[in-house]
């Protein structure tokens, strides 16, 4: 088991006055009641922005479906400590989630594993504030976005991150994240010097 700091619910500074983020470790006994609130947003931001595209499911497998299997998949990796979980909440009312991150840290390293704004709530600084708080705790970010997916790639190219090629840099991708296809997926990257 992972050792756990002392950030549990911590608070993090933002530029957003509006919003904080806050980490969610699996020992908080509000873990649970987080889970419908952001599994309806994961489903409905990703139907959002693939609706009109193909994305090559299998015949008997929905959009719908197929969101609800990657959110369920990522939710029992969070619940069972290899992911860490990050939401953003209205300062005024904790239980107004804008947006969320489950990330895979490794030492010095991460990876985003699922990154989430409601669509209500896009182009507000939730994304950026959710990204500041990983920033602040880890020096190399890695993430795979799917290469039809110009806003997220847009998004991140606007934070720094850059497409990752295997040998670029010595940058190791560890063997602990996550493959994806790169016919399907770009994987980008972030160093940050602190």
């Amino acid at each position: 088991m992972a050792v756990q700091d002392e950030t549990i619910n911590k608070i993090i500074n933002n530029p957003n006055d509006n919003y904080v983020t806050k980490r969610i470790l699996t020992t908080d006994p509000a873990l649970e009641m987080w889970r419908p609130t952001l599994s309806d947003m994961f489903i409905q931001s990703f139907s959002l922005a693939y609706r009109d595209v193909q994305l090559n499911l299998p015949p008997e497998q929905t959009l719908s479906t197929y969101l609800e299997h990657s959110f369920n998949t990522a939710w029992s990796l969070v619940k069972s400590g290899k992911l860490q979980l990050f939401i953003e909440v209205a300062r005024d009312s904790s239980e107004l989630v804008a947006g969320f991150m489950c990330i895979q840290p490794k030492d010095s390293i991460c990876y985003i594993e699922q990154f989430v704004v409601h669509p209500d709530f896009q182009r507000m600084k939730i994304g950026s504030n959710l990204l500041k708080a990983v920033k602040e705790r880890y020096n190399l970010i890695w993430l795979h976005t799917r290469h039809i997916n110009e806003v997220a790639i847009s998004f991140y190219a606007q934070h720094g991150f850059i497409r990752s090629d295997d040998d670029d840099n010595g940058s190791v991708y560890p063997i602990e994240f996550p493959l994806r296809s790169p016919d399907t997926y770009l994987r980008m990257k972030k160093i940050i010097s602190h």
